[in-house]
């Protein structure tokens, strides 16, 4: 439902999401741009940060599903 299917992207969405926060806490003083760096971080969560982490644990067990399973070799 909330599933990006990289874990990458996942992560990125979730550093960008950080950055945009740390930002916002710095520019506490000017009001209105800390209200846009935090819409910013609320999309890049996907909603909240329980949205962003069920995201990366449905790309996580998205990407396990997919992986090709090696068998080992017979001699």
């Amino acid at each position: 439902m909330y599933c990006d299917t990289s874990v990458t992207r996942q992560l990125v969405r979730g550093v960008l999401a950080a950055a945009s926060i740390t930002g916002a806490i710095l520019l506490t003083p000017h009001f209105w741009p800390a209200i846009g760096l935090l819409a910013v971080a609320v999309y890049f969560m996907g909603g909240c940060p329980a949205c962003w982490l069920a995201g990366l644990a449905q790309a996580i067990e998205n990407r396990s599903k997919h992986s090709p399973t090696t068998e080992p070799k017979q001699p």
